[in-house]
């Protein structure tokens, strides 16, 4: 059916405003660099790295620290973890907590400027995941939230390995009641993991020992909370043997300092 040239336009002038309303107005350069403008998200997900060095619990230490400096503000740290129960030859059992992320956790808050900066410049704190903004003349690394989605599939997955956990440690007690009532070690399941370690510590040692890793070459990761990640090599200190790879993590742009022996070349 044929239409009026008129009533045409006039469709065209009533809906054309309200699309351009649903357009955010663009923020300068400086407002892209500006922290408090993220506390327009309301609260939303962080991921935080910590160091993980023995003898501190940094997570409790950032947590205390956050609490009496920003005492109105409401917050919650996630480490997602897993408890490991093992039976000592005391008879005891010990359980240990077992990080799912190593040197990762989340943040759920409303983050500003202020609360970014006491976060970062914490004790055992090494900054927040994100990706880098700004020009040659300033920088920053700026936060990037994590969708809830992603939280709550790790969530569900700490919630999977602590029922294997659970499962693998009630096997073992059932298999240990079963040989004369007592935990005991079998001989030769003990020259079996004992050939593992040192199999693992000679390939290790042939690994750090490559001096073949380049500037902008491929590289996967073997160990650490990063294993099964790969990325490209932006810094080699041969002398520490150590480098720092970019990836991807999460869906952001991330940098990791890794050792030789965690890494290996992809063929190109």
């Amino acid at each position: 059916k044929a239409r009026d040239w008129k009533e045409e336009v006039e469709e065209r002038l009533i809906h054309e405003p309200a699309r351009r309303r649903k357009k955010p107005p663009k923020r300068t350069w400086r407002e892209e660099l500006n922290l408090d403008f993220l506390a327009e998200h309301g609260p939303q997900w962080w991921l935080v790295r910590v160091s993980m060095a023995p003898g501190t619990d940094y997570v409790d230490l950032i947590t205390k620290a956050v609490a009496r400096r920003f005492s109105e503000v409401s917050f919650k740290i996630y480490n997602p973890a897993i408890q490991v129960k093992k039976r000592l030859k005391s008879g005891l059992i010990s359980t240990k907590s077992k990080p799912l992320h190593p040197g990762l956790v989340f943040l759920y808050c409303t983050l500003n400027k202020e609360l970014h900066d006491f976060i970062r410049d914490t004790e055992g704190c090494y900054g927040f995941i994100g990706a880098t903004r700004g020009s040659i003349k300033r920088q920053i690394k700026k936060p990037k939230p994590i969708p809830v989605e992603e939280v709550e599939s790790i969530i569900k997955k700490e919630k999977e390995e602590q029922e294997k956990a659970d499962k693998e440690f009630e096997d073992l007690e059932n298999w240990d009641k079963g040989s004369f009532g007592k935990p005991v070690e079998d001989p030769e399941l003990m020259l079996i993991n004992k050939i593992k370690k040192q199999v693992k510590k000679s390939t290790t040692k042939g690994a750090s020992s490559n001096d073949t890793f380049t500037l902008g070459a491929s590289v996967h990761v073997l160990s650490g909370p990063f294993a099964g990640f790969t990325g490209s090599l932006l810094e080699v200190n041969r002398k520490n043997k150590k480098v720092t790879v970019q990836m991807t993590l999460f869906g952001k742009e991330s940098f990791v300092d890794l050792d030789f022996d965690q890494i290996e070349a992809l063929n190109t």
